[in-house]
């Protein structure tokens, strides 16, 4: 082979290997939103789903709209089947595990939120956060962080640190 067409080739080998790099690059970026947006997707049916909750009366096995049955919600009362039952940062929360994610919800007063991510969890996985603030799609915050690499969520506060109420003159219960 002449010199041209052997530089030719290597170029061609190095454009390729470039390629593949970048394509595996995309994937992973990809499948990390990807479960992020899952994740994010679960939050908010859950939250929607203790709305629904609150305001069903009591005599269907909701809340009545009363902000105290609200300190003990649990899984077990939106209809889910309870795995885990425990305390994080000093609070009670019950737990329920389907296709390797993990959906908690967490009482912290009368502001439930929940709190999904995969089983079992490794560092540098995605996990999110929902606070429901208040009966209205406006009252909702979702944060996400990734188990043990970041200090802190999106919102810039730490795990034992709620986010800030968004309009505490409509979301409130």
């Amino acid at each position: 082979m002449g010199q041209q067409q052997l530089l030719l080739l290597v170029l061609s080998i190095v454009v390729v290997g470039l390629a593949v790099v970048t394509g595996i690059e995309s994937f992973e970026e990809n499948r990390s939103k990807s479960e992020l947006d899952r994740y994010a997707y679960m939050g908010v049916e859950l939250a929607a789903e203790i709305v629904a909750w609150y305001q069903k009366p009591e005599a269907m096995g909701g809340a009545g709209e009363n902000t105290a049955r609200l300190a003990s919600l649990s899984m077990s009362d939106l209809g889910y089947p309870l795995d885990v039952t425990d305390t994080y940062v000093g609070r009670p929360r019950t737990a329920t595990t389907a296709n390797g994610v993990r959906r908690h919800i967490v009482q912290n007063g009368a502001v439930p939120y929940i709190h999904i991510h995969q089983v079992p969890v490794e560092t540098g996985m995605t996990r999110v956060e929902v606070y429901v603030f208040g009966p209205r799609p406006g009252c909702l915050v979702l944060r996400t962080d990734y188990w043990q690499e970041s200090e802190t969520w999106t919102d810039g506060n730490d795990n034992s640190t709620a986010p800030p109420n968004p309009d505490a003159t409509l979301c409130t219960w």
